[in-house]
């Protein structure tokens, strides 16, 4: 039987790239992926458009493991040096707002289709639709598992165990990995989605569902603020999504249970109450004779402003000019302070990214070998880190791809 240098279990963008880095240092690898194409995931980031990197990476935009940790991996391979790479794949790239770094094509094919062409090196033996059964540690290492209803076994010297987490196992991240390194005796940060929509016990959302603004989004318990952030907000037949919104979900689920969560929206942010009071007061003086619903349409999305009136019980078809002070502060507080109670987060299958995974603790900065177990190695979401959104967990999955790829092959001999 074969014996290869380097086995790598999971095709997602870390398994990928350890593939391509050991590879490149002249070891012999075999890929197992469980889904029948390669990079699945990859093809889903960046709603279709794979933003693959972001210029401003900074260790402050992860969360898991120590920074130290965190810094220690992505210094490896930079944001730079992983535009450089897709660059000389023939990838033309673009930046887009906060350093979010794209293909130019918008596509993110153009992206795996680069990929699977640099994996069809003769050193590289590729095998999709194996469901891995058994994983035995010893002098070498020993995989079974099923190929198309075969049983086949094989065996390598280093095993990179590259599945990523829980979050998306429509595209195949199903814990599998999790399984198998606690098997194998590592401790397991309890997995819970990181960015992921949130439910709410409102229901009014239903009936804007559709309906994008930008904004602010606080999430506050006990009356502290766990976390605030800018972006596109977006309401949902369940509740809340968005990048704004979808950054929250790792903060409330380390709550504790029955905890009130509250989130509250500021609809226009540039503006105090006091200069937006101003300027709707002014809004309303000159279009007296229109109902309040059309007055105050170009304020804010028109469907959010009805919805304001509803909730504040103000009646939209009333005469601008009949609109009280009291009720016009209502309208300015509705529309910097929109109240909606937190029930939970989305399940896993919605999630974008797995918080948790394999404790950090128990892996070597320096080369992503297990502490437990010599020539075991970890790469991408399977490890206790995870990003924010904007290119933050792609540019993880590449440096820790990198090298763990390029550790296991100091280990050959």
């Amino acid at each position: 039987m074969k014996i290869f240098d380097v086995a790598i279990i999971g095709a997602g963008p870390a398994g990928i790239f350890s593939a391509l880095t050991a590879a490149k240092q002249g070891a012999s690898v075999v890929l197992l992926e469980k889904n029948q194409i390669l990079g699945r995931k990859i093809l889903a980031t960046g709603n279709g458009r794979c933003n693959l990197t972001n210029k401003n990476i900074a260790v402050s935009r992860y969360h898991g493991a120590t920074p130290e940790f965190i810094q220690s991996v992505l210094s490896t391979f930079s944001q730079f040096q992983v535009m450089e790479y897709f660059e000389s794949l023939g990838v033309l790239l673009k930046e887009e707002d906060n350093g979010r770094i794209f293909p130019r094509t918008n596509q993110a094919s153009s992206i795996t289709e680069a990929l699977n062409f640099e994996l069809q090196k003769p050193q590289i033996n590729i095998r999709t639709n194996f469901l891995v059964k058994g994983i035995q540690p010893g002098t070498v290492w020993t995989i079974s598992g099923l190929h198309e209803d075969q049983k086949i076994c094989l065996q390598a010297k280093n095993l990179i165990l590259a599945t990523g987490g829980k979050a998306s196992f429509i595209l195949g991240s199903s814990g599998d990995g999790l399984f198998w390194a606690e098997k194998l005796g590592h401790s397991i940060i309890t997995p819970h989605p990181a960015l992921a929509p949130l439910e709410t016990i409102e229901t009014w959302p239903k009936d804007i569902q559709g309906l994008r603004f930008e904004g602010i989004a606080k999430t506050i318990s006990d009356g502290k603020i766990i976390l605030e952030s800018f972006g596109d907000i977006l309401f949902t037949h369940f509740g809340l999504s968005g990048p704004a919104i979808m950054k929250h979900a790792r903060y409330i689920n380390e709550l504790p249970a029955k905890t009130k969560i509250e989130l509250h929206l500021d609809t226009i942010p540039e503006e105090t109450e006091k200069t937006l009071d101003k300027k709707i007061e002014a809004i309303l003086n000159a279009n007296g004779a229109k109902a309040v619903k059309n007055a105050l349409a170009g304020v804010v999305p028109a469907e959010l402003m009805l919805m304001v009136l509803k909730n504040l019980s103000i009646d939209e078809d009333k005469k601008s000019s009949r609109i009280s002070k009291q009720e016009r502060t209502k309208i300015v507080g509705g529309l910097k302070n929109i109240v909606l109670v937190i029930s939970k987060t989305r399940p896993f299958k919605e999630a974008q990214v797995t918080a948790g995974g394999v404790d950090s603790k128990e892996i070597n900065s320096q080369t992503l070998e297990s502490k437990k177990i010599p020539h075991l190695f970890f790469a991408g979401e399977i490890i206790d880190v995870d990003g924010d959104s904007g290119g933050f967990n792609l540019q993880w999955a590449w440096s820790s791809g990198y090298l763990a790829g390029l550790s296991a092959t100091t280990k050959i001999k």
